[in-house]
């Protein structure tokens, strides 16, 4: 092993040690780190360290219902058109699993990493779910919960995001770089994503699927600012831009795809050029962030156990807490 790739490697570790820290710093907190809005428009699910995934009603971010799932949830996902979740998680004695919500029936998912995941996504189709685990595993399950197949990384590096191709069987993984497969485990790319070692944590597709955005960390000691950065489907760079002044923790497109999303120390709205067109100042930082089906409303969850709704035009409406 070279110099450099030993000193990445440390860096690397350092990264993701200083990520749990700030993790079990803030568990009496009670960091809400996903939300999802209900392809129906109805529900919103979230998660984080409070020992329970929580489902909204999104007209009036009233309690609907409560699963018990102990410590943290990292990633909610419904199904595209069905009334299914999958439910990731990290230091929990609960399995990474698919909850079907108007059964409440569970399914749990075996052969993921004893550490959790941080990544979860269902194909267009809503075939397949793929996990995206912190061994550099990621495992793909049909919606009944049968393992598909495993493909791992070429290191055993945490995966912290992971997002399906919009209308083919090939996915984007980030974590230590980019990486693009296909359904079959064909390593199809690797990126990385700039001269310093800096861990990348969200992935999105645009809708075309003709290229997608990733947002990292950056490196506050070092003054390393995280990057907002838009990709060719062949992994090209198309755009980066440091606006954000805190990692970007979520990216997520609207289904129109003309305005992408992030949650970091503000929600930002962009248009599908990479230009900034409105912010929402947040006294926290955002962790999760989600669109409504009509792409006229958006959902954060936030370090400080408040979910909001937003316009499209990152203008506060609704907090529940």
């Amino acid at each position: 092993m070279t110099k450099r790739k030993k000193l990445f490697l440390v860096l690397f570790v350092l990264l993701i040690l200083f990520d749990i820290q700030v993790w079990a710093q803030e568990t009496t907190k009670k960091i809400l780190w996903t939300v999802d809005w209900s392809p129906d428009e109805n529900f919103i699910a979230v998660g984080g360290n409070a020992d329970t995934l929580k489902i909204y009603r999104s007209e009036n971010l009233q309690l609907y219902k409560t699963y018990p799932i102990r410590n943290t949830i990292t990633c909610v996902k419904w199904h595209p058109y069905k009334n299914i979740l999958g439910v990731g998680t990290q230091t929990s004695g609960d399995k990474i699993r698919i909850l079907n919500f108007e059964t409440d029936k569970t399914l749990e998912l075996d052969g993921i990493s004893t550490d959790g995941a941080r990544g979860i996504d269902w194909n267009f189709s809503g075939e397949f779910l793929a996990v995206a685990d912190n061994d550099g595993q990621i495992s793909i399950f049909d919606k009944d919960g049968h393992i598909i197949r495993k493909i791992k990384h070429e290191n055993s590096k945490s995966i912290t995001g992971i997002d399906w191709h919009p209308s083919k069987n090939i996915f984007v993984t980030v974590g230590d770089k980019i990486r693009i497969f296909n359904i079959d485990g064909g390593l199809l790319k690797t990126i990385k994503h700039r001269k310093e070692e800096t861990l990348l944590l969200c992935v999105a597709w645009h809708q075309s699927g003709d290229f997608f955005v990733t947002g990292d960390y950056g490196d506050h000691q070092n003054n390393y600012k995280p990057l907002l950065q838009f990709w060719s489907e062949t992994g090209e760079l198309i755009k980066s831009n440091s606006v954000s002044k805190s990692e970007y923790r979520n990216v997520r497109w609207n289904n129109k795809g003309n305005r992408l999303a992030t949650a970091s120390d503000a929600l930002r709205v962009w248009d599908k050029k990479g230009n900034m067109m409105y912010e929402g100042k947040s006294e926290d930082y955002l962790w999760g962030v989600s669109w409504n089906r009509k792409g006229d409303r958006i959902v954060t969850s936030d370090k400080e156990q408040k979910v909001i709704i937003w316009d499209n035009k990152a203008r506060k409406k609704m907090t529940a807490e």
